[in-house]
C-alpha cells in the first residue's frame, strides 16, 4: 500500500506556510536534482523530452509501480496547443528488498522519458514541464520542480538502448493467458540475456516484475524467478481479475521481464491485452 504521508506533510506545510515558501522547502530538502536534457526520437516516431534525476547517494526514488510502499514521479505539461503528455517511458529499476517488503527503485543517476504528441509534422515546441516526485531513505520527502525545454531546432537524436535504461518492447519473450486457470506464462530464449556487462550472471537469471495493472493483480507478489530450461526461461503467474477494479480501462497484463542481475542488463515491456470485458467506473 502507498504511504500517503508525506503528501499529508506537503499539503500541511503549505496551509502553515503558503504555497510558495512550501516547495522552495520542498526542493531544498530533497536529495534530488531534476534537470531537463533534451529531446530525443522514439523509434515509434514519437518525440520524448529528457528528465534526468541526479540522487544523492543513499537514498531513492520509484518506479512506476513502487512495489510495497513509495511512489512514482509524476509530470504535468505547459505547451502550445494541439501537444500531449503521453505515457511516461521508466527504465528498468533495481529491486530492494527487506525482511518487511520489496520495492522497485533507482538510486542512481536516472532518465525519465516523456513523450509528447502533437500536431503531424511539427517539431518539438518551446514548454515546460512540472514534476513532482517521492524520494526515500530513514524517512521520505516529496520534491518538485519546473523544467523548460527550448524548441528542437536541430534533428533530434534517436533514444538508443542506454537512453531507454535497456527497456526494450517485446521481441523475444512472449506470454499467453491461460483464462481457465487464470494463469499468465512467460517465456523466452536465454539467448536473448546475454549482454558485454555481464554474461554469466544474465545467461542464468530471469525474473518478472508487474507493472501497475487496474482490475489486474497477481496472487503473491513479485518479483517471480523464472526457470531455466533446454535454454529457455519460464515461469507462471497466477492473476486474481477483477473488472469492477479496472477504472473503466482495457484489462492489461504488463510488467519487465528481466534478464540478468544488472539494472544495465537488457529488459523486455510485457504487455498482453486480457480481452475481457470491464464495465465502466
Amino acid at each position: 500500500m502507498i504511504s500517503s504521508l508525506p503528501y499529508l506533510l506537503l499539503s500541511m506545510c503549505m496551509l502553515a506556510a503558503g504555497a510558495r515558501d512550501c516547495m522552495a522547502m520542498q526542493i531544498a530538502k530533497a536529495p534530488v536534482k531534476a534537470t531537463a536534457a533534451g529531446w530525443v526520437k522514439l523509434s515509434s516516431g514519437q518525440t520524448a523530452a529528457v528528465v534526468r534525476f541526479e540522487i544523492e547517494h543513499g537514498w531513492h526514488m520509484y518506479w512506476t509501480n513502487p512495489g510495497d510502499s513509495g511512489a512514482p514521479p509524476l509530470a504535468k505539461l505547459q505547451a502550445a496547443s494541439g501537444w500531449t503528455l503521453l505515457e511516461p517511458i521508466f527504465p528498468r529499476p533495481s529491486i530492494l528488498k527487506s525482511t518487511s517488503e520489496t520495492n522497485f527503485i533507482y538510486d542512481t543517476t536516472w532518465e525519465w522519458l516523456l513523450p509528447m504528441a502533437g500536431p503531424a509534422g511539427a517539431s518539438a515546441p518551446a514548454c515546460s514541464v512540472e514534476i513532482s516526485w517521492m524520494v526515500c531513505k530513514e524517512n521520505c520527502q516529496i520534491g518538485r520542480a519546473r523544467l523548460e525545454f527550448a524548441a528542437a531546432t536541430e534533428p533530434i537524436p534517436a533514444a538508443g538502448d542506454a537512453r531507454l535504461g535497456r527497456s526494450l518492447p517485446t521481441t523475444g519473450a512472449a506470454a499467453t493467458f491461460n483464462s481457465k486457470d487464470q494463469v499468465i506464462t512467460i517465456s523466452a530464449s536465454a539467448g536473448n540475456a546475454v549482454n558485454t556487462t555481464s554474461q554469466t550472471t544474465a545467461a542464468t537469471m530471469a525474473r518478472f516484475i508487474p507493472d501497475v495493472m487496474p482490475g489486474v493483480s497477481p496472487k503473491f507478489s513479485g518479483p517471480f524467478q523464472a526457470t531455466l530450461s533446454d535454454n529457455k526461461f519460464t515461469l507462471a503467474i497466477p492473476l486474481e481479475i477483477q473488472p469492477e477494479n479496472a477504472l473503466g480501462k482495457p484489462l492489461v497484463f504488463q510488467g519487465l521481464f528481466l534478464y540478468g542481475q544488472s539494472n544495465v542488463d537488457r529488459c523486455e515491456i510485457i504487455h498482453l491485452p486480457m480481452n475481457i470485458a470491464a464495465p465502466s467506473p
